[in-house]
């Protein structure tokens, strides 16, 4: 039995349940009775008590103080996954131990810590639209109990559904990530990967600044420049040209076109792409 706070529910608790259902079958209650939440086998966001060991999941005693590296507090979310990761993405098929450490931090950075720092106000200042606030809309305005465990009941199967995408993605990512390491180590001095085939690296790269740019190939017939972060566009002189205008100012004869941010360039070959990669 799992047990979470009755009342408004919020994107922490619910994305907490929607974890844990995927691997296991559980009653799910909401209350905030004391003597009840003793007897639950896992309690999230409720009873003012962490400890994993017990299945204690909750964050807002003033004795709970855990943040993540970068200062974001953890809330209910953030420490059910940091417990179950793991194990339901192993039972979604990923293998390895560092692969799925990769995707567990994968799932965190992408979702689950901007719900731990909804939840704990650090974005109260700023009203900007997140999955948190699509949550908080699906709340019941009334005050009919059944409407509002209707209500609750659809935002878990939501969540679910968005969870399932982003470890779909995750995994993506980690199966590839041993790979990716491997192209990283054969950066030039002047921050171009050149890579023999289009793996998923987008992601990773954000996070190895030592690369600039990546060719890649595109289709059979295409080869891509993309550019690391936005003081790695290409030049000026290049960006919203197409084929005759962009052969015109870099000189080739087989561009196709260069996106107006100067972030992503394409052409019929791998030296010429090289090319425009190298250009400052």
């Amino acid at each position: 039995m799992i047990i979470t706070h009755s009342g408004r529910f919020h994107a922490d608790e619910v994305f907490a349940v929607a974890m844990i259902l995927m691997i296991e079958e559980h009653e799910v209650i909401r209350t905030r009775d004391e003597e009840k939440i003793k007897t639950a086998d896992i309690v999230l966001d409720v009873g003012a008590e962490y400890n994993p060991e017990t299945l204690r999941f909750d964050h807002h005693q003033n004795s709970f103080t855990r943040a993540r590296e970068d200062g974001t507090p953890f809330a209910t979310a953030g420490l059910v996954w940091e417990f179950y990761g793991k194990r339901i993405l192993a039972d979604k098929g990923l293998k390895g131990d560092y692969e799925q450490a990769f995707a567990q931090r994968w799932v965190d950075s992408k979702i689950i810590s901007d719900v731990d720092a909804v939840d704990n106000g650090v974005f109260s200042q700023d009203p900007r639209p997140s999955i948190s606030l699509v949550i908080a809309m699906m709340n019941e305005p009334s005050d009919e109990p059944e409407r509002q465990a209707i209500a609750f009941k659809n935002a878990v199967e939501l969540t679910t559904g968005i969870l399932k995408n982003f470890i779909k993605a995750a995994i993506k990512e980690a199966e590839n990530v041993v790979e990716l390491e491997a192209y990283a180590e054969t950066v030039g001095d002047d921050g171009v990967l050149v890579m023999d085939k289009n793996v998923p690296f987008k992601d990773f790269i954000r996070n190895h600044p030592k690369i600039k740019r990546v060719v890649y190939p595109r289709a059979e017939d295409q080869f891509g420049v993309f550019c690391n972060g936005n003081e790695n566009h290409l030049p000026e002189r290049f960006r919203g040209l197409r084929t005759e205008e962009l052969n015109a100012a870099s000189g080739l004869t087989d561009t196709i076109f260069c996106h107006k941010s100067g972030f992503m360039a394409v052409a019929l070959s791998l030296e010429s792409v090289l090319f425009l990669a190298r250009s400052e």
